[in-house]
Protein backbone atom coordinates (compact mmCIF):
# COMPACT_ATOMS: atom_id res chain seq x y z
CA UNK A 1 0.00 0.00 0.00
CA UNK A 2 1.30 3.32 -0.62
CA UNK A 3 1.74 6.32 1.40
CA UNK A 4 0.05 9.45 1.37
CA UNK A 5 2.27 12.24 0.41
CA UNK A 6 1.99 14.72 3.40
CA UNK A 7 1.81 18.27 2.92
CA UNK A 8 4.22 20.61 4.69
CA UNK A 9 2.65 23.85 4.67
CA UNK A 10 -0.80 22.54 6.24
CA UNK A 11 -2.46 23.93 9.24
CA UNK A 12 -2.36 20.59 11.27
CA UNK A 13 1.04 18.74 11.24
CA UNK A 14 2.46 15.50 12.24
CA UNK A 15 4.55 15.41 15.45
CA UNK A 16 7.91 14.21 13.07
CA UNK A 17 7.53 17.25 11.49
CA UNK A 18 7.12 19.71 13.73
CA UNK A 19 9.85 18.35 15.77
CA UNK A 20 11.78 18.15 12.64
CA UNK A 21 11.34 22.40 12.01
CA UNK A 22 11.60 23.19 16.06
CA UNK A 23 14.70 21.19 16.94
CA UNK A 24 13.33 19.41 20.08
CA UNK A 25 12.79 15.69 21.07
CA UNK A 26 9.31 13.94 20.61
CA UNK A 27 8.49 14.14 24.26
CA UNK A 28 9.07 17.89 24.53
CA UNK A 29 6.99 18.60 21.12
CA UNK A 30 4.40 16.92 23.07
CA UNK A 31 4.93 18.63 26.37
CA UNK A 32 4.35 22.25 24.82
CA UNK A 33 1.62 20.80 22.38
CA UNK A 34 -0.44 19.72 25.04
CA UNK A 35 0.49 23.04 26.72
CA UNK A 36 -0.58 24.90 24.17
CA UNK A 37 -3.46 23.43 23.73
CA UNK A 38 -2.33 23.01 20.18
CA UNK A 39 -2.38 18.98 20.03
CA UNK A 40 -5.59 17.01 18.28
CA UNK A 41 -5.77 13.30 18.33
CA UNK A 42 -8.08 12.11 15.47
CA UNK A 43 -8.35 7.99 16.41
CA UNK A 44 -4.73 6.83 16.79
CA UNK A 45 -3.38 9.94 14.53
CA UNK A 46 -1.68 12.66 16.31
CA UNK A 47 -1.44 16.27 14.84
CA UNK A 48 -0.51 19.53 16.14
CA UNK A 49 -1.88 22.95 15.46
CA UNK A 50 1.18 24.80 14.50
CA UNK A 51 0.12 28.25 14.32
CA UNK A 52 -1.28 28.02 17.87
CA UNK A 53 2.03 26.33 18.84
CA UNK A 54 4.05 28.97 17.38
CA UNK A 55 2.30 31.92 19.31
CA UNK A 56 2.60 30.03 22.76
CA UNK A 57 6.13 29.49 22.28
CA UNK A 58 6.90 33.14 21.30
CA UNK A 59 4.58 34.08 24.36
CA UNK A 60 6.03 31.97 26.63
CA UNK A 61 9.31 31.71 25.63
CA UNK A 62 10.12 35.60 24.62
CA UNK A 63 11.44 35.46 20.70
Amino acid sequence: MNKPERNSNGKYKTVDHVMKEINLCRSNVIKLATEANALIRIGRAVRINAEKLYAYIDREYGC
